[in-house]
């Protein structure tokens, strides 16, 4: 299990680690930013930092590769991740994260990412525009498209940790009417406090699934497949859609 994390962990950011160190139990890669231990899949920065290792959770985690077929487990507990790696990679504070994003077009509107996103984007823009040919469901889903946005600091609703919208490495899409349908957790669980996890899927709005496998093939995960849904939501994560991949493959 360590060794696919690691694995996982290694090809997705091949380009921004400078070199691995392996010893012991542990694995430390060193990137440009500093040294970031694996410890047990938190990542947490090299020096200094043991004491966190209590407060963080794995950043791995199961994420369906097949189209949903049921609403998701939700649990009482929400995983807290430590977010070393980003800072280490792109910074910490909003001057530093934006030395290292652009503003894009990705299906003719414009917004702030990391530098990172920009060819897998473009490679989901190129997929997107070449379904939409064939599938009237990818068209309509780009021509009702009205807003797109990545870049905002803040922290996950309902969470400690920072959304990776902090580093523009998550972008939403947002339609002109979700035809009213459940969008996100929060604003369901307002209206059914006990329930809301166990809306069912057909009652949720959702991307074609065509759009979502683009995305996926890219590296992105998708909110909706989260317990805690945001179905407007896509994540830049390779090492979750790498490691799930070598799970499967694992099992075979």
């Amino acid at each position: 299990e360590m060794c696919i994390r690691d694995s996982a962990f290694t090809q997705a950011y091949a380009a921004l680690i400078d070199s691995v160190t392996y010893g012991g139990d542990d694995t430390v890669f060193h990137l440009k930013g500093g040294a970031i231990r694996f410890e047990d899949g938190r990542m947490l920065e090299a020096s200094g930092r043991t004491e966190a290792a209590e407060e963080c959770d794995d950043i791995f985690y199961e994420y369906s590769l097949e189209p949903l077929a049921e609403p998701p487990a939700a649990s009482d507990e929400r995983p807290v991740y430590c977010t070393d790696v980003l800072e280490a990679l792109w910074g910490s504070d909003e001057s530093e994260i934006r030395e290292h994003g652009s503003s894009i077009t990705f299906l003719d509107h414009k917004m702030f990412v990391n530098d990172f996103l920009i060819e897998p984007l473009a490679q989901v823009e190129r997929d997107l525009r070449e379904a939409a040919r064939r599938d009237a469901e990818v068209a309509e889903w780009m021509d009702e498209l009205d807003i797109t946005y990545s870049f905002v600091s803040r922290k996950i609703e309902g969470s400690s940790t920072r959304s990776h919208h902090g580093w523009g490495l998550a972008v939403d899409f947002v339609p002109d009417s979700y035809d009213g349908r459940h969008v996100y957790w929060r604003w369901s669980r307002v209206f059914d406090r006990e329930g809301w996890d166990e809306i069912p899927l057909e009652e949720r709005w959702s991307p074609p699934r065509a759009v979502i496998d683009a995305f996926e093939r890219q590296g992105f995960v998708w909110g909706g497949k989260w317990a805690h849904f945001d179905v407007i939501h896509f994540e830049y994560r390779p090492e979750i859609i790498l490691y799930n991949r070598l799970i499967s493959a694992s099992d075979w």
